[in-house]
């Protein structure tokens, strides 16, 4: 297992076989979009504080190692823009999609439309292979709506209102957690999106899911999990 949001854990993901990959981006102080998940540092560097009151140059002296999970394995790994992201993945084969998910605390912080529009224009390169996501209906709507972009609106609870506002919003794709997901395949509404589930690190688990009419997992063990040569071959296939 690799830290999360470091080019060192997508590169094991390419290598092991994963065609999709999901990063989360928060922004520095002077606004700089960055792979990072949590808007404090503690998990991710070590250190105590709130990534959004640090600036680019700041942030680049924090680490991406997870120190309480990973100890000192990852020491000096460093914290990557989605700038410096964008320019490595467009070298690696193999690959077909890249979820972008702006994350709520940027976009409140900072606005909606600002985050939007610069996470679209950094990630210019892969632009034609990459999706927006956030738990944040309206940021989701105003990327497709402004920019044309494919977008996936990551539901915050199950419920019938927020079903309703995802068929209304008719994502490309549709994000649940496993926990809300309903054990009745029959209860998982159907509409012009692919389920995504998350996170899913057991492969009996996946493949139980998939049986439920969900189109994709999201895995925080991708080796392990395609070590199963069931979701091996659904890998190759797409």
């Amino acid at each position: 297992m690799m830290p999360g949001n470091t080019l060192i854990g997508f590169e094991a993901a390419l290598l092991a076989g994963a065609r999709h990959l999901e990063l989360d981006v928060q922004f520095t102080a002077d606004a700089v979009p960055v792979l990072y998940h949590d808007v404090g540092t503690q998990r991710m560097s070590g250190v105590t504080g709130r990534l959004l009151e640090r600036s680019r140059a700041q942030v680049a002296s924090l680490e991406a190692s997870f120190p309480a999970r990973f100890g000192e394995r990852f020491r000096g790994n460093p914290i990557v823009s989605l700038a410096d992201f964008c320019a490595w993945i467009v070298s690696r084969p193999g690959w077909d999609t890249v979820f972008v998910e702006a994350k709520r605390a940027s976009l409140r912080h900072f606005g909606r439309e600002a985050v939007i529009d610069a996470i679209i224009d950094v990630m210019a390169p892969i632009r034609e292979r990459a999706v927006i996501i956030s738990f944040d209906y309206s940021a989701v709507d105003y990327a497709r709506t402004a920019h044309g972009v494919p977008i996936g609106w990551v539901l915050p609870i199950w419920s019938g209102r927020h079903l309703a506002l995802a068929g209304t919003l008719a994502p490309e794709f549709l994000f649940c957690s496993e926990e809300i997901l309903p054990q009745d395949a029959t209860e998982i509404h159907r509409g012009p999106w692919a389920w995504v589930v998350y996170v899913i690190d057991d492969p009996e688990m996946a493949l139980e899911v998939y049986r439920r009419g969900v189109g994709f997992v999201e895995t925080d063990c991708i080796v392990e999990m395609l070590r199963h040569p069931l979701l091996a071959e659904r890998a190759r296939c797409g």
